[in-house]
């Protein structure tokens, strides 16, 4: 009786040692979470290549994970979704108006970045989401109501 009680005792320390350890890691002190996603954000970047702030692409995304924006040209919503540091817009819907070469462009971008699993990283108010080929940096938007 001695030895399944020790079994038992020394079982339960080392599942809440581990458990302890997981959750105190230092890997977990800057992961992303709905908190610190669900606001509005300006794209400021792409490719370190800093764009026009007028007209400039947004995102916003609410706590209870809907997104929608503007990527330059059109309107954007969808399903945002974030897992294992990664980001994307599920069953993202826009409007279809046509534009200038250059808004369209900067549509394609922005379209192709959301719609897909993008490394997501946010630090110092800075959003920046990385896909295979580009990385978007947007910057929060401040609200001017008291």
């Amino acid at each position: 009786m001695k030895k399944v009680l020790l079994v038992a005792t020394l079982a339960s320390i080392g599942a809440t040692a581990c458990s302890n350890d997981f959750t105190a890691g230092p890997s977990n002190q800057n992961a992303i979470t709905v908190e610190n996603i669900a606001q509005k954000w300006q794209l400021a970047m792409v490719d370190d290549q800093a764009i026009n702030a007028e007209e400039a692409p947004t995102l916003t995304v609410s706590t209870d994970m809907v997104a929608s924006g503007y990527t330059g040209c059109n309107r954007y919503f969808g399903n945002a979704q974030l897992e294992n540091s990664r980001f994307r817009i599920d069953r993202m819907a826009s409007t279809r108006m046509a534009c200038a070469s250059q808004a369209m462009d900067m549509e394609f971008t922005v379209s192709d970045v959301l719609n897909n699993w993008s490394q997501i990283n946010i630090t110092d108010n800075q959003l920046t989401l990385t896909n295979h080929k580009t990385t978007l940096t947007f910057k929060t938007v401040q609200s001017n109501t008291p």
